[in-house]
C-alpha cells in the first residue's frame, strides 16, 4: 500500500460527526469532507478541521491514493464508492453494509483482487474491549460454543430512511449484519449453514420484515442464535448475549457490562466503548504502517455472505447452506 498522507470523508451525517471522526480529529490530516448538501459538509469542515469542503464524491474517489478514505453515506452508495475508490487504489473505510447485493459483492470482490487498495467494513463491535475479554477467556474454554444474542431495535418511523427499502436494504441487511458478524469473531469457525425467520411489521410499518430469528451452524459444531426484534420494550437493554462453553458462561450487555462465571465464581468487568474508538485506532495503525489490516476483506465478506443466506432463508422458509470456500 502507498504511503497515506490524509484522510477524505463521504458522508457528514450524524454518525460519522458523532462516532467516527472524533476518533480521528488530530490523529491523521483531514483533507476534504464530501456532503450532498454543502451546507453541512461546511459545518463539519469547520468543526473538524477538514482542509476542503465538497459536494461532488467523484472527484475525491478518483483522487490519487495518498488519501485513504472514509466513506458514510447510506448504504445504497457503498458498493459503488468503493469499488471506485479500489480501483484508485485507496485504502477505504465503509461503514456497514459493505454492500445490498451478492453481485454488488462480485463487482468489490474484483476490485479488491484487481488494485492495490485495501477496505476496512465498520463491524465495530468485534473491536470493544468487551469482545477482547470475551476472545481471551473462549481461548481456555476447549470446544464447540454456544452464543444466544438478543437485540431490541426498536420500532422503525414510517419516515426514517432505513424504511426506504432502496437507499438501505431493510434492517436485517442494513442492522443485524452487525450480529452475524459478531457470531463469526467470537466462534472463530466457518459458518456452514442458517436457517431464519422472521416477523412480519405491523400495518403502517415497512412493508419488508425489520426482524429475524437466526440460527446458525458452525463448522466445528458451535451455534449460535441471533434474534433482532423491533418489537419490545424500552426498559429492556438494546444488547445482550450469553455464551455457553466448556467450563465458562459469559453474559454481556450492551458490551459495557462482561460477566464471566466459572469455576463457580462470578466476576463483572465493565467497559464504556462500542468499539469505534478501537476500530479507529486499528485502522489508522494500518494507515500508519504500524499494523497490520485490522480486518481483513476475506472476514467482512465472509459475514456478508452469511448476511445474504439468512435473507434467502427467510424468502425462502428452509435452511441455507453456505459455500465451504468462504
Amino acid at each position: 500500500m502507498s504511503p497515506v498522507t490524509g484522510l477524505d470523508v463521504i458522508g457528514a451525517g450524524n454518525f460519522a460527526r458523532t462516532m467516527l471522526l472524533p476518533h480521528l480529529q488530530g490523529r491523521i490530516r483531514l483533507g476534504t469532507i464530501v456532503n450532498h448538501t454543502g451546507l453541512s459538509a461546511r459545518h463539519v469542515e469547520a468543526k473538524f478541521g477538514f482542509a476542503a469542503a465538497a459536494t461532488d464524491a467523484e472527484a475525491v474517489l478518483a483522487a490519487p491514493p495518498e488519501h485513504a478514505v472514509l466513506i458514510a453515506t447510506r448504504h445504497h452508495l457503498h458498493a459503488p464508492m468503493v469499488v471506485a475508490a479500489l480501483r484508485a487504489g485507496r485504502a477505504v473505510f465503509v461503514e456497514k453494509p459493505l454492500c445490498l447485493t451478492l453481485d454488488e459483492l462480485s463487482e468489490i470482490d474484483c476490485a479488491v483482487q484487481e488494485g492495490n487498495g485495501s477496505v476496512l467494513v465498520g463491524f465495530n463491535r468485534r473491536f470493544a474491549p468487551a469482545t477482547a475479554a470475551l476472545r481471551r477467556a473462549l481461548a481456555d474454554s476447549p470446544g464447540p460454543k454456544a452464543l444466544a444474542y438478543h437485540v431490541f431495535a426498536g420500532p422503525l418511523a414510517p419516515d426514517h430512511w432505513y424504511a426506504n427499502f432502496d437507499e438501505s436494504g431493510g434492517r436485517v441487511l442494513g442492522e443485524a449484519c452487525h450480529f452475524f458478524d459478531y457470531a463469526c469473531t467470537v466462534l472463530e469457525s466457518r459458518p456452514r449453514s442458517v436457517f431464519a425467520q422472521t416477523t412480519w411489521p405491523a400495518a403502517g410499518r415497512t412493508a419488508f420484515p425489520d426482524s429475524v430469528a437466526a440460527q446458525i451452524a458452525f463448522d466445528d459444531g458451535s451455534t449460535a442464535q441471533v434474534l433482532y426484534s423491533a418489537e419490545g420494550d424500552a426498559s429492556f437493554p438494546k444488547e445482550s448475549f450469553r455464551v455457553f462453553g466448556s467450563g465458562l458462561v459469559a453474559e454481556c450487555e450492551n458490551l459495557q457490562s462482561l460477566t464471566l462465571h466459572r469455576r463457580r465464581k462470578t466476576r463483572t468487568t465493565t467497559y464504556v466503548s462500542k468499539g469505534h474508538r478501537e476500530e479507529m485506532a486499528a485502522w489508522l495503525a494500518y494507515l500508519h504502517g504500524e499494523a497490520e489490516h485490522p480486518l481483513p476483506y476475506a472476514a467482512a465478506r465472509r459475514s456478508m455472505i452469511l448476511t445474504f443466506a439468512v435473507l434467502e432463508s427467510i424468502r425462502e422458509h428452509r435452511a441455507v447452506e453456505l459455500p465451504p470456500t468462504i
